[in-house]
């Protein structure tokens, strides 16, 4: 069965402050600010989520979110 693979519109698309503005209750804008940052540690680098445009930064939101979900406390 072939894999069925998401297509990225704008609507998936974001700034971390809209992000931060829409799920209050999962982050703060210093807390995303923080992932960001350490995105090459995290492992968030490597999965396409954080995109880097005329040195701002926009996150793709359905990345973000499976990262996200592979997060487990240990």
């Amino acid at each position: 069965m072939a894999e069925v693979k998401h297509q990225i519109t704008l609507n998936d698309v974001c700034t971390p402050e809209t992000l931060a503005n829409e799920y209050p209750e999962l982050f703060t804008k210093s807390q995303i600010n923080w992932l960001i940052k350490t995105r090459h540690k995290n492992g968030l680098a490597e999965t396409g989520a954080i995109l880097k445009i005329s040195h701002k930064i926009y996150l793709q939101r359905t990345k973000l979110f499976e990262w996200f979900k592979r997060q487990k406390a240990v």
